[in-house]
């Protein structure tokens, strides 16, 4: 193999290819480009610049220069190094506008790359320029904004970390009835609360209404117009809710009354059936009592024993004893993905490998990860990931378990009655298949038929886009909190987590904060979040927790920061 230059220009790639004859020599050329690639730090290496939608895993790191944008790259597959090697060629150096127009899809077919690749790897190229794309027109609305207030004679805004990603929120504000609330003291409502539940947006509430006025019918059952309907329509956000976290089939999506009862499912369901005296579950100290309750039931029950991950002072997980922790007697970890106080977003792959090598399934609570960045199942390789609606826009009592089939196949049906089963006689009863045999009773109709829409929306906002949104709001009552006289926050830097800002005043409860913001309009949450043990770790009884969405602005945050300063400094 010919040693590559750490920079290759676009030309030099064009002239390499048009001598390649096959697609073996074209993809040797891919894994050489990658091998050239200058490495990427490990510590850029993050959930923050990783691009979803890659079956590999993939990193892009923008660099915002005056008048251009640098990009640095990488991925652990080797022919995927390559992919981002030739974007790297082709972007990196270039401003905005430049990126924007480039016209890419004429690169791809020059080089053949559409006809070599894999449908997966050409699906992961496209979400790579997506995010290149992104960020370059996020840069250019910066610029341009920057602009006029120049020539309207105001000042132009110093880059920084905390300005707004480009999304239209006022938009989306009035998409959300609520939200134009105004309290009893006539002050507008500020909706800081999003963590325990999200608002719904117009849609949403629509579709609700419109399965009870127009065709309301129990669903998988009659043959009469309104089941057909109403069937179809749930069906139609089952496939909605797979495409959103990258599920093969239809078949691997269970609704279930929320993440609680997906939790309590699988527990039921698969630990009971394979749960005995001297086996151990690992958990983590930062897990919702969701995802702890359960697990110390079956502990109770079967005679197994909970293991507990530590929380580290930095606020993330202890990694370094996780191999100490993890034994063949290990058979279940069961991890959230995003900590629902800290924001900590943790390494779930990591994870999830290393309870693999040693025979554990692997549980991810998802409940604050699904909502506020995009998931796909193939990249965690969990065994079950459990998510709620009424955190994603959707409906209260309807929510997810994912399991991968052959899992799923394995478990016995945990509640019986109708809708599970295919046949019942004097003698016994046939369960159902995937996923209905887990579905017992009449489901909640119309809460499932409207997360479609929910999805909908959150599709058309664009997961990146949200969890860029929220951290700008996270940075910025970060940097207005941290001026506050003995108020700690708890949390690690940005990098490392999301929209969750949660904090204590030292000599002054939670609660008189809570109260003297609710006064004011603005609501947040007071106490321990359904997570003691976590509070526990931290010589806590209770916090307070700002949680923001993407329908947040930054004058709700300046609000809320000096609604704090106000209730810590005793004006009022």
């Amino acid at each position: 193999m010919t040693t590559l230059p750490p920079q290759v220009s676009v030309d030099e790639i064009r002239e390499e290819i048009a001598e390649l004859e096959t697609s073996e020599d074209r993809i040797g050329y891919l894994i050489e480009l990658g091998q050239a690639l200058p490495d990427l730090p490990e510590s850029l290496r993050t959930e923050a610049y990783r691009v979803q939608g890659c079956q590999s895993m993939v990193w892009l790191v923008p660099d915002i220069q005056p008048d251009a944008i640098a990009f640095r790259g990488s991925s652990d597959a080797p022919m995927v190094r390559g992919l981002v090697a030739i974007l790297l060629s082709a972007y990196s150096g270039r401003s905005p506008s430049e990126i924007v127009e480039y016209p890419i899809e004429d690169l791809f077919a020059e080089l053949h790359l559409n006809a070599f690749l894999t449908p997966m790897r050409s699906n992961g190229l496209h979400s790579m320029v997506q995010r290149i794309q992104s960020i370059a027109k996020a840069v250019e609305e910066v610029v341009i904004d920057g602009l006029s207030e120049k020539a309207n004679g105001t000042p132009k805004p110093q880059k920084s970390q905390t300005q707004p990603p480009s999304i239209s929120i006022a938009e989306c504000r009035a998409d959300f009835p609520i939200l134009a609330k105004r309290m009893t003291n006539g002050s507008p409502l500020i909706y800081l609360d999003n963590a325990a539940s999200s608002q719904r947006p117009s849609s949403v509430i629509d579709c609700m209404s419109r399965v009870y006025e127009s065709y309301y019918a129990n669903v998988h059952r009659s043959g009469h117009d309104l089941a057909i309907e109403s069937t179809l329509g749930m069906e139609k956000s089952r496939a909605a809710l797979r495409d959103w976290i990258g599920a093969e089939s239809t078949d691997e999506i269970l609704f279930t009354p929320g993440t609680t009862a997906a939790i309590n499912l699988v527990a039921r369901s698969w630990g009971d059936a394979n749960l005995k005296s001297g086996d151990e579950i690992l958990l983590t100290e930062m897990e919702h009592h969701s995802n702890i309750v359960p697990w110390q039931q079956l502990a109770e029950r079967t005679g197994a024993r909970v293991r507990w991950l530590r929380v580290r002072d930095d606020f993330l997980l202890d990694l370094d004893s996780l191999p100490q922790l993890l034994n063949d007697r290990t058979r279940l970890v069961s991890v959230t993905a995003v900590s629902n106080v800290l924001g900590t977003i943790n390494p779930v792959r990591a994870i999830v490998d290393a309870a693999h090598d040693v025979g554990a399934k692997v549980l991810v609570d998802a409940a604050q990860s699904v909502p506020h960045g995009s998931v796909h199942v193939a990249d965690w390789d969990a065994d079950w990931i459990a998510f709620s609606g009424h955190k994603m826009l959707g409906p209260t009592g309807i929510g997810v378990l994912y399991g991968k089939r052959a899992v799923l196949e394995s478990m016995p049906p945990f509640l019986g009655g109708g809708n599970m089963i295919q046949s019942v006689s004097l003698d016994g009863f046939v369960a159902a298949n995937l996923p209905h045999r887990f579905e017992a009773g009449t489901a909640p109709i119309a809460e499932a038929i409207a997360m479609a829409p929910a999805i909908e929306y959150l599709t058309r906002v664009g997961s990146s886009a949200i969890l860029a949104h929220e951290r700008v709001l996270a940075q910025r009552a970060i940097d207005g909190l941290s001026s506050i006289p003995k108020l700690r926050i708890l949390g690690p830097a940005m990098e490392r987590k999301t929209g969750i800002v949660s904090f204590v005043v030292d000599g002054m409860h939670s609660d008189q904060i809570g109260q003297y913001l609710n006064a004011a309009g603005i609501a947040i949450r007071v106490g321990h979040h359904c997570a003691m043990p976590l509070h526990a770790r931290f010589g806590l009884g209770v916090s307070c927790r700002a949680s923001f969405y993407f329908y947040n602005t930054l004058e709700e945050v300046d609000a809320f920061v000096h609604g704090v300063r106000r209730a810590v400094s005793g004006v009022g």
